[in-house]
């Protein structure tokens, strides 16, 4: 019998599938149990960009240099990959104090000081200026507009600075295709007008999807809009599906970001010959609240409609109030046309969740998407059995149980297991059945 896991506060939980169930595919990679010298990497990596010269040949010790870097949601070696940087910053004759570093928080919330500390490292708080980005600051500057004609302003410190480097991380993402890249200016360090409004317009539809760059309008605007913003250089890291750092891409923001994603698609594609009447998805590596919900697009990619989509969801922060309070609402005024009603929402620039964050609209529209197509299992230790109801979804305590209430939607079903929900990118061979 094969050796079934998934991915589960943060190690691999073991089950056997009910002897009716089919198993189709078993999405486990080889492991690459990670790279180490992280540090070795990113030194090996800024002396051999892509499309651009070395780090150390494109500054001066005249530049102001911001680092604008991801947050604490994302599982990159950041640590590791900042310290090289300002040592070879350093060497590079580019003096302390005309070094800072900005968090490209987008609309998430702040790091404390402690968490800036534990996340970027002692030394660095201590010897760097370091900030977190405020999309709502009145001295944000505008670098030009949205196709819609609204202004994109980004951090002034960030604007400011003679040499402008992002560090960033690849894997797949519901809309922009993959993460990193441009991402880290805009939405990174914009303003929360223009962030939401670029991702009301593109969401949930069009060329706007997981895995596709080419024709993807959510990302051409990124992209767009990063070059208008001064982004000079990139640092990317390439993930495994073990959130494990396995190569990095350094250069210029677009060709180095490309070829990162050509190596991401080389390590975490997963081909399914057919949609699953069962999926079984964990939603590993996310852990921060609504972040959970988005292993729901490759679960809604390679699932039959009508299907079931077994969630197991490892949740470290909380659910916000207004967020479950939203969803309930929205499901309640809803009910029987939610994807219309999504898409409706979006189509006329409308938030389904009013004062809500991007972010959280986003995650609340998978969330009605997902239960209008499918049924939702959501297996976790973390999220009262209440609050996963007035989700839309039902609740299940272990896998046992949650296996005994998908037999009663389907007896003999054909399932999918895939153990690491948050870094797959689904390649479905058969396109005909929906």
């Amino acid at each position: 019998m094969q050796d079934l896991f998934i991915q589960y506060k943060h190690q691999r939980t073991r089950f056997d599938l009910p002897h009716r169930w089919k198993l189709l595919t078993f999405a486990a990679f080889q492991s690459h149990f990670g790279r180490s010298d992280v540090e070795g990497m990113t030194k090996r990596a800024l002396n051999d960009p892509i499309n651009s010269a070395p780090l150390r040949d494109r500054v001066s010790h005249s530049d102001t240099v911001a680092i604008i870097i991801e947050d604490q949601t994302r599982s990159s070696p950041k640590k590791a990959i900042l310290r090289a940087l300002l040592e070879e910053l350093h060497e590079a004759g580019i003096p302390e104090q005309n070094v800072f570093v900005v968090v490209a928080l987008g609309t998430h919330r702040g790091l404390t000081p402690e968490e800036l500390r534990s996340v970027y490292g002692e030394g660095v708080v201590d010897r760097y200026s370091i900030i977190n980005h405020n999309c709502y600051a009145p001295d944000l500057v505008p670098i030009g507009k949205l196709s819609t004609g609204t202004p994109v302003k980004i951090n002034r410190k960030v604007y400011e600075a003679t040499f402008k480097i992002g560090v960033g991380s690849i894997f797949p993402h519901p809309m922009n295709g993959f993460g990193g890249g441009g991402k880290i200016l805009f939405p990174g360090v914009a303003n929360f007008e223009a962030i939401l409004e670029h991702h009301l317009k593109y969401s949930f539809r069009g060329g706007s999807r997981m895995g596709r760059l080419e024709g993807n309008p959510f990302y051409e605007e990124i992209s767009a809009l990063a070059i208008q913003g001064g982004l000079n250089f990139i640092i990317n890291s390439v993930l495994d599906h073990d959130d494990m750092l396995t190569a990095l891409v350094c250069g210029d923001p677009v060709e180095a970001h490309l070829a990162g994603v050509d190596l991401c698609k080389r390590i975490i594609s997963m081909t399914f010959t057919k949609r699953s009447d069962i999926t079984v998805i964990s939603g590993y590596p996310y852990t921060e609240g609504p972040q959970i919900t988005k292993p729901l697009a490759p679960a809604s990619e390679i699932t039959k409609k009508g299907g079931v989509i077994v969630l197991v969801a490892d949740c470290t922060a909380p659910l916000p109030d207004a967020y479950v309070e939203g969803c309930e609402r929205f499901r309640a005024q809803h009910t029987g046309h939610l994807r219309d009603a999504v898409l409706g929402f979006f189509g006329q620039n409308r938030r389904i969740m009013e004062e809500g964050s991007p972010e959280l609209n986003m995650s609340m529209a998978q969330v009605m998407l997902a239960q209008d197509d499918f049924t939702v299992i959501l297996v976790s230790e973390d999220i009262p059995s209440e609050t996963v109801e007035r989700l839309g979804f039902l609740f299940a305590r272990d896998l046992s149980q949650a296996f005994t209430m998908a037999s009663t939607f389907r007896n003999e079903p054909e399932v999918h297991i895939v153990p690491s929900g948050g870094i797959i990118l689904p390649v479905l061979q058969d396109t005909e059945n929906p």
